[in-house]
């Protein structure tokens, strides 16, 4: 019999990773008052206080970070259990996790994915999809092997894998005063009702940081997570935004209008893997795989360089989220 719920932990440990308690119910499928409760009762059977709780915030305390380090170890030994049972369901398939934000899910993961079992049948692949930042942390956690996302942050647990270029460019609706220019300027788009993506987006913040550089604020109008959403409210005239250019289609040109940059912004698209897993077989099979992969360019809109010409271990702070 055990002192402590094994549950618990774990929500615990989801709560401390997603620095919020309604954050982390949403990524179990619970309600945050659950959330509350299995941490309430983990304090009730450690007798001591592991969170510092204040105006919906929280931050450790010393005995919660100490149990949060054995959480994350923990959480590794049920994750390779976990993968020791798939393995053994899947007639000794290797498994290969790799997270991505839900755009790239969308427009990139299905041409590499699907020429990546065309060529390693063998292997077994589970597509998570989310945000930049939580793809980021699946992998430093160890829940994902690889994450496939732009402009990460820096971190010294990480190894980095540049793949492409790829292009922003402003979207307007078809009768917008902007959408008959060859090519535009930061400045010109400023006068103008801006839709833009959510915190933790590289999108977001390439884009902020282009605006800051020469010294030009936006008019954010909104602020949206959902690409699709942006497309829509674009179309109907009710301000514009910049996108990635493949995240536009054909038939979505047929209401949006795609202006180039004068100064092109680009978002470097990349695949993350701990540094310690890097020499891994799946982690090798899966990177001489990029190696070899060719995505088309529609429109000159990739940047296209030599697969993973420069890549690297990146070094320094927290990384930071992107879409």
């Amino acid at each position: 019999m055990y002192s402590f719920s094994f549950t618990s932990l774990l929500v615990f440990y989801e709560a401390v990773k997603a620095k919020s308690l309604s954050k982390a119910a949403k990524r179990l499928f619970m309600t945050q008052p659950g959330v509350s409760h299995h941490v309430a009762q983990l304090e009730a059977q450690t007798g001591n206080q592991l969170l510092f709780r204040q105006k919906g915030k929280f931050e450790l305390t010393k005995e919660g970070k100490i149990l949060f380090r054995q959480a994350e170890r923990f959480y590794r030994a049920v994750r390779d259990t976990e993968d020791t049972i798939q393995h053994m369901r899947s007639d000794g398939r290797p498994i290969l996790r790799i997270g991505t934000t839900v755009s790239y899910s969308q427009i990139l993961m299905p041409s590499l994915l699907g020429s990546l079992q065309k060529a390693s049948p063998q292997i077994m692949i589970k597509l998570d999809a989310g945000s930049s930042q939580e793809m980021l942390e699946t992998v430093l956690s160890g829940k994902n092997d690889i994450c496939i996302v732009a402009n990460p942050g820096v971190s010294r647990k990480l190894y980095a894998f540049p793949i492409v270029g790829e292009e922003l460019v402003l979207i307007t609706a078809k009768d917008h005063p902007l959408s008959g220019q060859q090519a535009i300027s930061l400045g010109e788009i400023a006068d103008y009702p801006f839709i833009i993506r959510e915190e933790g987006s590289a999108t977001r913040r390439v884009i902020l940081a282009a605006f800051a550089a020469k010294n030009i604020t936006p008019w954010v109008l909104i602020e949206a997570k959902s690409t699709d959403f942006i497309k829509e409210w674009v179309s109907q005239g009710k301000g514009v935004s910049i996108l990635i250019a493949r995240s536009v289609t054909e038939e979505e040109k047929k209401v949006l209008t795609v202006v180039r940059l004068k100064n092109p912004l680009y978002l470097e698209i990349t695949a993350l893997c701990l540094s310690s897993r890097k020499y891994s077989p799946l982690t090798q099979t899966f990177l001489e795989h990029l190696r070899k992969w060719q995505h088309p360019s529609p429109d000159g809109y990739l940047r296209l360089r030599s697969m993973g010409e420069t890549a690297q271990h990146v070094v320094g702070a927290k990384p930071s989220g992107l879409s």
